[in-house]
């Protein structure tokens, strides 16, 4: 009796044997992106540079000024970005706090008193934001110069926002930007955080507090936080993040996508719920591009801060990027006659 056996099966030897089932593992893959093609329907119209290329200043454009300070934003707005990028952590009292480390940094802040006498948990730097309450992190003074960014502008005695004071800081200027939220959970080490459904219930009652559901973008390395963000907002844009550390098989970090199956990473964030990928730009080449597009999702590569790169990547496609230097881009937005974002001026007496 003839037994069957799959196509990719081959008794040779060990290594056809390997190297077919890679064949298939890759076959396999292509057959999840069709399935994902066919159940999304036609794909959206991801790619429209000339009418809406992203500007997105990355923590408000830390190469430029301290970065997520209210400094930082404002200067963005006084430039003119579509897109204002930040994190958010949550402190032991539930507050949203605009802070990218998960830890208090030497490096970027200096303890000035506790919150209150004999508080034992001071000094404040060292700690965990997610160990400290607001009034805390309120003594810190987060306006030192950073190694990375030599020529940016320190904001002496810069304290950490808030999101209500991001939101109140755009409303003086009236400006119609987007802000790309960043949730800083820690799904390797969930003690360390808060966990994804504080992050999104906390996130988004802030936004829905200042009216901003229509002008918000939440992104993660945590994928289990975009179907929470989705199940709660559904009108909320979803961006999935990801890197060597996380795209990997077996990670936490993945909301159950098994990189051993499905491979390719804008198909497992197709698949999670994502609207737009933001992957290290050096990745990014016209083929993901047209990948990505073709699924519905737009491509924002970060951090892009070379002007050559820059070039290259809106060649290649992309919606936008996200950058250190929001003055860079703009320039070059400007010489490729690019549409630009509008510039903002404060409102002395906002109503």
């Amino acid at each position: 009796m003839r037994r069957w056996l799959p196509e990719w099966y081959s008794p040779k030897s060990p290594a056809s044997a390997a190297d077919n089932f890679a064949a298939m593992q890759a076959r396999l893959g292509a057959f999840l992106l069709a399935v994902v093609v066919a159940l999304c329907g036609p794909p959206a119209a991801a790619n429209a540079q000339a009418a809406d290329f992203d500007l997105v200043a990355h923590r408000g454009g830390s190469g430029e000024t301290t970065e997520e300070s209210l400094r930082a934003f404002a200067k963005s707005l006084e430039l003119g970005v579509s897109t204002l990028e930040f994190d958010i952590g949550i402190t032991k009292d539930h507050q949203p706090v605009v802070w990218h480390d998960l830890t208090i940094e030497p490096t970027k802040c200096a303890d000035t008193a506790p919150a209150f006498a004999a508080d034992p948990q001071y000094p404040y730097v060292g700690k965990l934001v997610h160990e400290l309450t607001l009034a805390q992190i309120r003594m810190l003074d987060c306006g030192k110069l950073l190694s990375e960014f030599p020529n940016a502008e320190v904001v002496l005695g810069n304290k950490i926002a808030t999101l209500p004071d991001v939101f109140a800081l755009t409303g003086s200027y009236r400006a119609d930007v987007r802000y790309d939220i960043e949730t800083k959970v820690d799904a390797a080490d969930p003690a360390r955080t808060a966990g994804p459904q504080e992050f999104v219930d906390v996130i988004l009652a802030a936004v829905r507090a200042a009216g901003k559901v229509g002008r918000v973008e939440i992104e993660s390395f945590d994928w289990r936080t975009l179907p929470m963000a989705r199940q709660a907002e559904p009108s909320i844009p979803l961006v999935a993040l990801w890197n060597e550390a996380t795209w990997t098989p077996g990670s936490v970090w993945l909301a159950g996508i098994n990189p051993a199956v499905v491979r390719d990473p804008i198909v497992g964030a197709r698949i999670v719920g994502a609207d737009i990928v933001s992957p290290d730009y050096a990745i990014v080449d016209e083929a993901l591009v047209n990948r990505a597009h073709m699924l519905g999702l737009k491509v924002i590569p970060a951090t892009v801060n070379d002007a050559d790169a820059m070039r290259a990547l809106i060649a290649a496609g992309a919606d936008g990027i996200v950058t250190d230097y929001p003055t860079l881009l703009r320039r070059v937005m400007t010489e490729l006659a690019l549409p630009l974002p509008p510039i903002y001026r404060r409102e002395l007496n906002p109503q």
